[in-house]
């Protein structure tokens, strides 16, 4: 009988957020070829939800493609709910052509570039 403590300590389960997206305007701008979307989030009383699970389930309630989905904008106040602002393009050429390369990159989970710290500009 191995006296093994650790496989005797019961596992955590992860906490599962429920979380709902409610679509307050959605509206066409036919000039960037993008549909601006405003909506607030419903959560379980947790911390504000992490950029990447919002636009899953954004994507996914829109049926549209999670590449072509950018989160603008996430914002929380004390008691209040989440208000989401976001940005749904038609091709990824229009994304790249009128979305800045930060914010490509913060949806993306790219690094940014290396460069010089603020040390290494003295």
């Amino acid at each position: 009988m191995p006296s093994s403590t650790a496989s005797m300590a019961p596992k955590r389960q992860p906490i599962l957020r429920l979380m709902e997206i409610k679509i307050s305007n959605k509206t066409e701008n036919k000039l960037l070829d993008r549909t601006e979307i405003e909506a607030e989030i419903i959560n379980d009383k947790a911390a504000t939800p992490k950029r990447n699970e919002v636009r899953k389930l954004l994507a996914a309630q829109l049926g549209a493609d999670e590449q072509l989905l950018i989160i603008k904008k996430i914002a929380q106040s004390f008691g209040s709910a989440v208000k989401l602002s976001a940005m749904l393009y038609k091709t990824k050429e229009e994304l790249q052509k009128y979305e800045p390369k930060y914010m490509i990159g913060r949806e993306t989970g790219q690094k940014k570039k290396p460069g010089k710290t603020a040390q290494e500009k003295k």
